[in-house]
């Protein structure tokens, strides 16, 4: 477990040493990252912390040295698991309907050996990651699905479990959505 620093500060160090060298990888994440900056202010502390440090890790499983499936949500979550880092584990595991793609790879089975939260973290998550576009740009959810899509053809499993991940991430950014108007944090998304 982190102990003496920060978790949002072990996160960033986490990240940046995995996902630097893939550069355009690394400016999504600190995106995602920014706009959960902003969006966790509608949480308590630790879990402003908690969706700022997941921010940062939630695609480390791109890193080539941390690759044992080639599905990045369960590669960085085995790596945070072996950290000790459960709970980030399975934030990682289960972002932005990484369920829709384990069940086309068949690995529901290693999916599932994380527990999957349901919570305004989850939620917090995917709207980050769904608005914020694959170089770090603040964006639409659909801008950001037409992103995913411009960049798999009509075949790639990708693009397949994301038209079945829509229903949910939408939901998902929706809830998110609310609970920022709510707080007057989003006035005009």
């Amino acid at each position: 477990m982190v102990a003496l620093i920060s978790i949002v500060d072990w996160a960033i160090e986490q990240a940046y040493s995995l996902l630097e060298p893939l550069e355009q990888r690394w400016m999504h994440v600190q995106g995602v990252a920014e706009k959960a900056k902003q969006v966790s202010t509608i949480l308590g502390k630790d879990d402003q912390e908690i969706l700022i440090a997941v921010a940062y890790l939630h695609d480390i499983g791109y890193a080539p040295s941390l690759q044992k499936t080639g599905f990045h949500p369960l590669d960085g979550a085995y790596y945070l698991q072996g950290l000790k880092e459960d709970r980030l584990a399975s934030l990682v595991a289960y972002h932005s309907g990484a369920q829709f793609e384990a069940q086309l790879r068949g690995l529901t089975p290693e999916l599932n050996q994380f527990h999957r939260e349901q919570s305004i973290i989850t939620d917090a998550l995917d709207y980050c990651d769904m608005t914020t576009n694959s170089t770090g740009l603040q964006v639409t959810f659909r801008e950001r699905i037409d992103d995913i899509f411009s960049r798999y053809d009509n075949t790639h499993i990708v693009n397949n479990a994301i038209h079945q991940a829509i229903p949910s991430l939408s939901l998902a950014v929706e809830h998110t959505k609310e609970a920022l108007y709510k707080h007057d944090i989003l006035t005009n998304d």
